[in-house]
């Protein structure tokens, strides 16, 4: 019985000390638009937003997002530094997008309903 509830108590140590540190490392921190546009006019981008809608209308838009997928786009650019930020409505729909999105150089990820692609500055700049 001792060994039983040494085992139980153990476990819960170990499932909280990794809940803590995947806390800690910000993994479950979710990117916000608001932040990162600060950070960004803070770094001196200069910056262009849009609707997903105007998004979709734009000449530069990727042809498989649809406007009803997309709420908001975010673009930045300092010099050789570039960031593309694409708020989606949901996490599917950002995941099913983030394979056809893609910048030549450029690094790419997602956070929950968040796709970015950016230069390594840019995305230190942004805090993302």
């Amino acid at each position: 019985m001792k060994k039983v509830v040494s085992s139980i108590v153990l476990i819960a140590f170990l499932l909280t000390l990794t809940a803590a540190l995947f806390t800690g490392c910000g993994l479950f921190k979710s990117i916000s638009y608001d932040d990162v546009k600060l950070n960004l006019k803070e770094a001196g981008y200069e910056i262009t937003e849009m609707t997903g809608k105007e998004y979709v209308a734009s000449d530069d838009a990727n042809p498989f997002i649809t406007e009803h997928e997309l709420e908001r786009y975010l673009y930045a650019v300092k010099g050789d530094d570039v960031l593309h930020l694409f708020i989606f409505t949901t996490i599917d729909n950002a995941s099913r997008n983030m394979d056809t999105i893609g910048f030549s150089g450029l690094t790419q990820g997602q956070s929950n309903e968040v796709v970015y692609c950016a230069t390594k500055q840019a995305a230190s700049d942004a805090k993302i």
